[in-house]
């Protein structure tokens, strides 16, 4: 780049404005910092209420979806997906499990319960839940844990 002086010779810039680049070198920081808490947090685990007094389950006119802590998910004791199966397919896994468990009983109206592990990470459990709303279920209940109070 070149101005003109008055005395009609050519002068050239030598020097770089860094202003901009520091600008924008302190708005990445921000951002960075405003993120990686996020970025720890991106695997919550889900610890269900426990319950003082409730009634068991009943086995036998329920559809009952487990959920342990490695990932494994069962719909009526049955193992549906493992610990290796990408988060993606659980939902289409358990969907299908549930239709096939809908047909045995022949109505939509039969209770789903979802027992989740207390350890288990948030995105099984969310991907159950979104499986039973995705083929109807009407009933849906989360299975607490009974306190057991001895004194």
């Amino acid at each position: 780049m070149g101005l003109s002086s008055g005395s009609g010779g050519r002068q050239t810039f030598s020097e770089i404005n860094i202003t901009p680049l520091t600008d924008v070198f302190l708005v990445l920081l921000i951002i960075m910092i405003l993120i990686a808490p996020l970025i720890n947090q991106s695997s919550l685990k889900v610890e269900p209420p426990v319950a003082q007094h409730g009634k068991s389950e009943q086995q036998n006119k329920t559809i009952t979806v487990e959920v342990s802590k490695e990932g494994i998910i069962a719909v009526n004791g049955q193992k549906v997906s493992d610990q290796n199966t990408p988060i993606n397919r659980i939902q289409n896994l358990v969907s299908d499990a549930l239709k096939r468990e809908f047909d045995k009983f022949g109505t939509k109206d039969v209770p789903v319960a979802v027992r989740a592990d207390q350890e288990s990470r948030q995105k099984y459990v969310v991907s159950v839940l979104d499986a039973a709303a995705g083929v109807g279920v009407k009933k849906l209940r989360i299975v607490t844990l009974q306190h057991d109070s001895r004194f």
